[in-house]
């Protein structure tokens, strides 16, 4: 069982480093300024939560974790999730990929990527009771949903027609 939390929080560390990976290779490939920018911001912000877990996943190894979550045991979501990194998952949506090739490719990886880590993070914190981790946890999720809208809006200021499917307009 202890096991369990533990992998939980070594996956959600190495999603963000995979994170910081993906963003700052995605960065690298562009000459776009602004869009280097925006992907080199978030691959910092990526590296902050991978701090931030660790702290989490020392806090669960000190307190033990049946004094940090409701219940120990994986549930089937945690578990197909823990199975496969969260990028690694996302680059599925890209046939034979081994990474970006395409501005295409970083929307579809990147917004796929957030959502599964929004999704995970909300699990984590349905089964958590600790309100320190709780909160932690919360300012996450805000920085992840973040992400997933400078992600949009990015592409919809790279494509017209993005733009114009999505908000109804030429942004």
């Amino acid at each position: 069982m202890e096991q369990t939390a533990k992998s939980v929080m070594d996956f959600a560390i190495q999603a963000e480093i995979d994170g910081e990976a993906f963003y700052t290779a995605a960065a690298a490939k562009t000459d776009n300024k602004g869009m280097k920018a925006y992907l080199s911001d978030l691959a910092k912000e990526e590296k902050k939560h991978v701090e931030t877990f660790q702290k989490l996943k020392d806090k669960v190894q000190k307190k033990g974790v049946g004094e940090v979550f409701v219940n120990p045991q994986v549930d089937d979501y945690l578990d197909a999730v823990l199975r496969s990194g969260l990028f690694e998952m996302a680059r599925q949506a890209v046939p034979n990929s081994e990474g970006p090739k395409t501005i295409d490719d970083v929307y579809r990886i990147a917004l796929r990527a957030e959502r599964s880590s929004i999704l995970l993070y909300e699990a984590m914190l349905e089964g958590t009771k600790d309100r320190v981790l709780k909160r932690v946890l919360k300012k996450i999720l805000r920085e992840e949903k973040s992400h997933l809208t400078k992600i949009v809006y990015l592409r919809a200021n790279q494509d017209g027609l993005f733009a114009v499917e999505r908000f109804g307009c030429m942004c």
